[in-house]
């Protein structure tokens, strides 16, 4: 279990648990946390779950399930307020006691709820076509990371949610805790609370399987080109930049994936869309797990060609040393805002605290940011001559 003691109004205890990401259990750890998170044994409906959560002055619980490089990491963090505060005493215990209800007391899921997240699901996918940025969010990753567990869909397919039954579902809960290595983390003011429930809850699980940050070589580039009744067109792109977590490139990859389109400063929105005024919105996002770099954009009709151009020349220009000092000291100044902001998120400190015990991370606050300092310019344009262009995907208005 790991301990934060920080100094917020609400204490947090948070359950990770960790899994290899398998396509045959997509659909199963996608569904489960929203089944476990509406109702229980004891708990019986949506509206019963959130009277409970009420009566323990407003307390809430976040459940979600995210990939991390091969794993498969199913979260639930309960939030609610410093007993100290609202000075009732037995307001821990309670909190408890109804987390571990969530957590624990299903020996049967309820079969409405169950039907009824199901059905929510299956519209989701039906009416995706109508939902252009996600469609289009689908079509890329699909695309981008064929033949990768990344490229099929964190929900398991249409075909998956279809088929899967109530009882699958109770049987794979069932061996949850015994096949999960499960990480715990509390965090607030939790001094003189009674945790050592907490942490043996679970067994000694070690993680069988390491996290594995990897992708495949680049390819020739692999562009698509789809065609639906709207006014504009999305456009997604695809770069490889193979270059992970744990490499020593790794803050200087952030900072040329601020540089490039992380930023409101960014090259991409200052002249792609302020200069050249060739799209509405245009920003890349780095994943450091899967070592790629994508840009996505939202582009008028007209000028399609134009930008797809204009964005490969920028990223050429970058990678050819078209970087500058002042560029390099804004995004150091912006990444360093960041992390220290994020000292002010309770969320986020608890999430951290879960990847760096994961990743076996011990550097300090200080010492990132210290690293931070001392990226240099060409470590910049080194991890920038790396990026290749791998795959383009455009939705564009033409067909109803």
């Amino acid at each position: 279990m790991i301990q934060l003691i920080n100094d917020f109004k609400t204490i947090q205890i948070a359950y990770f648990f960790v899994d290899i990401d398998q396509k045959a259990y997509a659909v199963h750890r996608y569904l489960l946390p929203r089944l476990m998170t509406s109702s229980t044994d004891h708990i019986t409906s949506r509206q019963q779950m959130s009277k409970q959560m009420e009566e323990l002055y407003g307390a809430y619980i976040k459940a979600r399930t995210e990939r991390m490089g091969n794993l498969s990491v199913m979260s639930f963090v309960l939030t609610f307020v410093d007993p100290k505060i609202v000075k009732d005493p037995d307001l821990f215990d309670q909190a408890m006691a109804l987390f571990d209800q969530v957590i624990f007391s299903h020996e049967r899921f309820n079969q409405d709820v169950f039907d009824d997240e199901k059905r929510m699901l299956i519209e989701q996918w039906e009416t995706l076509k109508d939902k252009k940025r996600s469609y289009a969010r689908e079509r890329f990753t699909s695309l981008f990371f064929e033949g990768d567990n990344y490229g099929y869909p964190l929900s398991g397919t249409l075909k998956d949610i279809k088929k899967i039954k109530i009882k699958q579902m109770e049987t794979y809960y069932q061996h949850m805790f015994s096949k999960q290595r499960v990480y715990v983390v509390t965090n607030g003011h939790t001094e003189g609370l009674d945790l050592a429930p907490i942490g043996h809850k679970f067994g000694d699980q070690t993680l069988e399987y390491p996290l594995i940050t990897s992708f495949r070589a680049p390819r020739e580039v692999k562009m698509v080109t789809e065609e639906t009744d709207m006014q504009q067109a999305i456009v997604k792109m695809g770069y490889i930049l193979p270059i992970y977590r744990h490499d020593a490139l790794y803050d200087a990859s952030v900072i040329l994936d601020i540089i490039l389109g992380g930023y409101p400063e960014s090259r991409l929105f200052k002249v792609i869309r302020e200069e050249e005024g060739l799209c509405y919105d245009i920003s890349s996002s780095y994943d450091y797990y899967k070592g790629v770099v994508m840009i996505s954009s939202g582009i008028d009709l007209s000028k399609v060609d134009h930008a797809l151009k204009s964005i490969q020349d920028l990223v050429e220009n970058i990678k050819t040393g078209g970087i500058t000092g002042e560029e390099l000291l804004h995004a150091k100044a912006y990444y360093i805002h960041q992390i220290k902001s994020s000292l002010d998120s309770q969320s986020t400190l608890t999430k951290r605290a879960f990847v760096r015990e994961m990743l076996h991370y011990q550097e300090t606050i200080e010492e990132k940011i210290q690293k931070i300092e001392n990226v240099r310019l060409e470590d910049v344009e080194k991890a920038a001559s790396m990026l290749v262009l791998d795959t383009i995907y455009v939705l564009k208005g033409g067909a109803a």
